[in-house]
């Protein structure tokens, strides 16, 4: 096999089915540890990685061997059949169906781990990327117009 270089950055984003708020603060530190390993596993770089309640954020990058589909496809599967397979929970965990997956440059990097470090924060002062938030929100189960979203200058207001 000839060898391979690429540098690609990536901002995925997926969801809870339905967008419940499974990922609670006991649950967290578990999943997020899981989802590490997994990208250990398959030679994703991991540059941020966090969410809120019903999603998660994953900046990173993957392996030429992988492709986007599989990446997510085992990150979400042996994320949830590990959370299932905790102690009895009283919810079965699932992910939605689908994904968000955002290119950025290398440049991009430090603001993207840092808008990713800070979800929590940006989901509780609204201050969330309109251009991130636009793209993505189909893919979240949710519509465009109910996005509280930042402009460029910073001034929150609802999409």
């Amino acid at each position: 096999m000839s060898k391979a270089y690429t540098e690609v950055f990536y901002h995925f984003v997926w969801a809870t089915r339905g967008r419940e708020p499974l990922i609670n603060a006991e649950l967290e530190p578990h999943l997020y540890s899981q989802i590490r390993h997994k990208c250990e596993e398959l030679k994703v770089r991991v540059h941020a990685l966090n969410g809120v309640p019903d999603h998660v954020h994953l900046a990173c990058t993957l392996p030429v061997t992988l492709s986007i589909s599989a990446a997510i496809q085992q990150l979400k599967g042996s994320s949830s059949h590990f959370v299932n397979h905790l102690a009895p929970a009283e919810q079965r965990f699932d992910w939605q169906e689908g994904y968000g997956a955002l290119t950025f440059a290398k440049r991009e990097l430090p603001r993207i781990v840092a808008y990713v470090d800070r979800q929590k924060a940006h989901h509780a002062s609204g201050t969330l990327s309109a251009k991130m938030e636009r793209r993505l929100a189909p893919f979240m189960g949710v519509p465009r117009c109910s996005a509280a979203v930042s402009t460029p200058r910073g001034s929150t207001h609802n999409r």
